[in-house]
């Protein structure tokens, strides 16, 4: 299987993950994709620096790249995130997507082959805008969506109530890493994990209520 860098935590429950999670789910080897959309959610921008600033969960994009270096994904799509996101009224969070493009030029993505998507604010709101910002193009395009194992579930829920149905890339799954040793003591670290899992677990059910 294909996977990013991994993030892991022997304290938060794990059937709780299990039940928000998507697990193994690797990409069919002879298949590439018009659009490879690449949930926000994992840096900020640093305008003192003039760069992002990326979380644990960078492998979004970071495997979102390796994709397009490969040849899998045609098109980038960047679906909102701290670093390119434009609050309507000038307020609040500013991103820099000109600054964002450039980084991304440095790294040997062509302009022409990235989309950002910067006004959304969660996760129903990425496909609704992303859409929008596609066009007709994408319910008949080959699309595939990239996140973290734990915010695919409701991802690919949000796809599906708009007529979209992706295959997904996984990103940061829990994983027993081989060789260590496992502390079930709590932890600052592990127990920081616990909003995330809950966010999801909870955001999949009011999903689901909505009908998405």
């Amino acid at each position: 299987m294909e996977e990013g860098t991994v993030r892991y935590s022997y304290f938060a429950d794990a059937n709780l993950y299990k039940y928000t999670a998507i697990e193994d789910h690797p990409l069919p080897k002879d298949r590439t994709y018009k659009y490879g959309i690449v949930l926000g959610g994992y840096s900020f921008w640093d305008w003192k620096w003039s760069r992002p600033e990326f979380s644990e969960i960078a492998d979004r994009l970071t495997e979102g790249i390796r994709l397009y270096k490969c040849g899998k994904i045609e098109k980038l799509v960047l679906a909102s995130d701290g670093s390119i996101f434009q609050s309507k009224d000038g307020k609040g969070l500013q991103g820099n997507p000109q600054g964002m493009m450039k980084y991304l030029n440095e790294l040997g993505i062509p302009k022409e082959d990235i989309i950002m998507e910067t006004f959304a604010n969660n996760t129903r709101e990425n496909v609704t805008f992303t859409k929008k910002l596609l066009g007709k193009e994408i319910d008949t395009a080959s699309v595939v969506i990239i996140t973290s194992a734990v915010h695919m579930k409701r991802s690919v829920s949000a796809f599906q109530a708009e007529g979209i149905y992706p295959d997904c890339y996984i990103t940061d799954p829990w994983v027993d890493v081989k060789g260590q040793s496992v502390n079930f003591m709590p932890s600052v670290g592990t127990l920081a994990q616990w909003p995330e899992l809950l966010h999801e677990w909870i955001g999949y059910i009011m999903y689901k209520l909505k009908g998405w």
